[in-house]
């Protein structure tokens, strides 16, 4: 008569990410979601991800596997970064810009 050692279970922040993807996606937020961050606070994984503009906030209680709670936010992903209308705009201007120094014969 063998004993089978009795299974752990380890929940991470791995199958903490995987649980958030398939849970969006059953929400009905199908595409490629981008793991941007998962803590564990207490007994709670706390897992951010990105798609496009949306970024979803869930946490996930470890011990039960349960969502607990989640929230979207809509906006930039990062607040240092440059809006595309404002890049093209600066990309426009500069080649404006070296277009007339050539020109004028400066260069």
């Amino acid at each position: 008569m063998s004993t089978a050692p009795p299974e752990i279970s380890q929940f991470d922040a791995e199958n903490a990410t995987t649980l958030t993807a398939d849970f969006l996606k059953r929400l009905g937020y199908k595409g490629s979601w981008l793991p941007m961050k998962v803590s564990l606070d207490g007994e709670l994984y706390v897992v951010e991800m990105m798609f496009q503009k949306l970024t979803a906030k869930v946490q996930i209680n470890s011990k039960t596997k349960e969502i607990r709670e989640y929230e979207f936010q809509e906006g930039e992903s990062s607040a240092n970064s440059i809006p595309k209308a404002k890049l093209v705009f600066l990309v426009a201007m500069i080649s404006v810009g070296v277009a007339v120094v050539k020109l004028l014969g400066i260069f």
